[in-house]
C-alpha cells in the first residue's frame, strides 16, 4: 500500500519477521485494515538450471506499519509469521514520514537501489540470530544450498553442527569471538 502522509494519530513502526515472511505478514495486516508498506525491488536469481526474475524486500525481516497504539497491538496480535517490534532506547521505533518518503520514492527508479547479498562463507564466524540457538557464536563449516549453512556452535560444552538458513545469522568480526 502507498503511504499517506496525513498524521491523524498514527506512525510508522517496524515490525520484525520470521525470515521469508514478509510477504505473508503485509498480506494478513492490510486484511485487518491497517496500512503497510513492504518495498522490494527486483532482482536476477540464477540457479543451475534456470534464470528467474523475482521481487524481493528491500529490508529482509521487516515490514513497516503505519498505525496508532491501538492498530499497532491488533497489527502483531495473531499474525503468522511477526516476531515484535523493533525497539529504540526502550520503545517501539518511530519512521520519520520523510524517510518513508524517501524509501518509497527510492523503489520507483529501481536503477538505483542494489541488493547486498549477505556474502558468507566457510571458515566465517556469525553468531545467531534467530531461534532456540539465538545469541550463540559459531563457525560456518559448509554450505548446503543456496540458504542452508551448518554452524558449529562453539559455546556449547562440546561441538556440533546444526542447518541455519542465512536469514538467521549474521556476520561477526573475528576478534569478537571468545578465545575456546
Amino acid at each position: 500500500m502507498q503511504s499517506e502522509i496525513a498524521d491523524n494519530g498514527k506512525k510508522w513502526y517496524v515490525l520484525r519477521t520470521r525470515p521469508r515472511f514478509e510477504t505473508v505478514v503485509e498480506r494478513q495486516i492490510n486484511l485487518k485494515g491497517i496500512e503497510t508498506l513492504l518495498p522490494q525491488v527486483e532482482k536476477i536469481r540464477i540457479w543451475s538450471d534456470r534464470k528467474k526474475k523475482i521481487s524481493m524486500p528491500l529490508f529482509p525481516g521487516y515490514v513497516f506499519i503505519h498505525a496508532d497504539e491501538e492498530e499497532r497491538f491488533r497489527a502483531i496480535s495473531n499474525t503468522a509469521g511477526a516476531i515484535k517490534y523493533v525497539y529504540f532506547e526502550g520503545r517501539p521505533a518511530v519512521i520519520k514520514d520523510r524517510e518513508i518518503k524517501l524509501i518509497e520514492d527510492s523503489i520507483k527508479d529501481p536503477r538505483r537501489i542494489t541488493l547486498e547479498e549477505k556474502k558468507i562463507s566457510k571458515g566465517d564466524d556469525i553468531i545467531v540470530t534467530h531461534g532456540i540457538f539465538k545469541g550463540m557464536k559459531g563457525k560456518v563449516n559448509e554450505f548446503r544450498g543456496n540458504y542452508k549453512l551448518t554452524v558449529n556452535l562453539e559455546e556449547l560444552s562440546y561441538s556440533f553442527s546444526i542447518i541455519l538458513s542465512s536469514g538467521e545469522v549474521e556476520l561477526t568480526a573475528k576478534e569478537n569471538l571468545p578465545a575456546i
